[in-house]
This record gives structure tokens, C-alpha cells and sequence, in this order.
């Protein structure tokens, strides 16, 4: 929590003292930064999400957890219990963020002379400051309830992925690695169930996946299923050990 504040203290800071000195450096109405919230500013808290696990979890490795059998219930439901809190103030925090980054939006374009643009922020854009995290929360959490080297596994998962995509790529089957990536790049793979990211029509018939846009369409699709997906993994993991 001191860490996360810290964080917030310093992000504004820089984002005013940078803005200040662009005013001030530049003939007045030149300036121009265009800060505000959209769904691609969730992608911070996203990332901090993935970290809480091991907070929540620490120094409680699997084998670390004989005292859930000294609990008025299984381990499985202690351990679902667990999650959830660690959820909950995952959500606070998400909160925290999504209203400081509303209070800079408005106080940026104070200090610019530009207009207030919140409103142009599409309705299940400020959803996504809230389901971001929870995505990020639950993949996390699948390794850090099912190993005692989470780290190794998380670790492992994302090096292989693009050393995957890169071997295919050398020896020549470009489709195919194309292919893999759209486990994160693809129109309901993991950056389109996080932000709603989607690529345009130049980018898709060129075979890049380079981000282009924001659908909504894609996010309601994608979202759910990697959620459900998700908390199907930390449900597996929570009644894996069952001694």
C-alpha cells in the first residue's frame, strides 16, 4: 500500500512538473498534452495486479500451509476465501487509481488552457480499470495457489511463448507463429480482453498484429471468457491440494 501511494505521488508529480515546464517552455496555446482516461490507462494497474498475489501469498507456499488444517473448514474454500479478500482490496485500490487519474485529467488541462475531455471516454472504458486488475489478479494467482516456485512458472510461461513465436518465425512459418500470437494479440486474445485492443483493417490484412484501435465488441467477448477462464484455473489450484 506504501509502495502503490508512493507510486501515485511520483506519477503525478511528474505529470504536472512535465506539463508546467512544456507551458512555460512554449508560446501559450502550443502546449498540448491531451491526458485523459481511457482504457489503455488501466494497463498500470493491470500490471501492479499481478504483483498483489505474491503479497497476498507471502511466505505461504503450498507447503507453507499446514495451518489450514487447524481452520473450521477445507482448505479448498480457505484458500478461495483468501483469494477473494486479496480481491477486494485489489479493487480498492483500483478505485484509488481510477480517481487519481480523474482528479489529473481535470487538473492537467487547468494548467494548459485545454478542455476537459473526460467525457469523450466511452462508458465500458471505466469498466476496464476494474476488470484489468481482476484479470491480471487471477493469472497471477493460478501459479502463485498451485506452486511453491511461481515464479519459475510465470517465468517459463513467457520466455517459452516468445521463444516460441521466435523459432517459428527462423524457420520460416510466419503463419503459424502468427498464429500462437494470437493468444495475445489475437481479436479475443489477452490485450483484447484486457484493453478491448483490435487491429484495423490495414493491419490485419498485412498479417501485423501491430494495435491499432479499441473495440468494445471484442472486449465483451474476450474479457468474460479469459475471466472465466481465469478463476477456473485459481478454483483447480485451490482444491489441488487436498490432504
Amino acid at each position: 500500500m506504501i509502495f502503490f501511494i508512493c507510486v501515485l505521488i511520483l506519477f503525478s508529480a511528474l505529470i504536472i512538473g512535465n506539463t508546467i515546464h512544456g507551458v512555460q517552455t512554449h508560446p501559450p496555446g502550443h502546449w498540448r498534452t491531451g491526458f485523459t482516461y481511457g482504457a489503455p490507462v488501466a494497463i498500470p494497474i493491470f500490471l501492479m495486479a499481478l504483483l498483489i498475489p505474491f503479497g497476498v501469498w507471502r511466505a505461504e507456499d503450498p507447503s507453507r500451509r499446514a495451518y489450514h488444517w487447524s481452520m473450521p473448514v477445507a482448505r479448498g474454500p480457505h484458500t478461495i476465501a483468501k483469494v477473494f479478500a486479496g480481491w477486494v482490496w485489489l479493487m480498492i485500490a483500483a478505485a484509488v487509481y481510477l480517481a487519481f487519474v480523474i482528479a489529473l485529467a481535470m487538473i492537467v488541462p487547468k494548467i494548459t488552457g485545454e478542455a476537459v475531455r473526460l467525457g469523450d471516454t466511452a462508458g465500458w472504458e471505466w469498466i476496464v480499470a476494474f476488470t484489468a486488475p481482476t484479470l491480471g489478479y487471477l493469472l497471477t494467482s493460478i501459479a502463485v495457489i498451485g506452486s511453491d516456485h511461481a515464479w519459475r512458472w510465470i517465468g517459463g510461461l513467457y520466455v517459452g511463448y516468445w521463444v516460441l513465436i521466435g523459432c517459428l518465425s527462423a524457420f520460416g512459418m510466419q503463419d503459424m507463429g502468427q498464429a500462437v500470437r494470437t493468444i495475445t494479440d489475437g481479436a479475443y486474445g489477452l490485450n483484447a480482453a484486457m484493453i478491448g485492443s483490435a487491429r484495423d483493417a490495414a493491419s490485419a490484412s498485412s498479417g501485423h498484429m501491430t494495435v491499432r484501435a479499441l473495440s468494445m465488441s471484442n472486449w465483451l467477448i474476450a474479457m468474460p471468457l479469459w475471466i472465466l477462464g481465469s478463476a477456473i484455473g485459481v478454483t483447480i489450484a485451490s482444491f489441488r491440494h487436498r490432504e
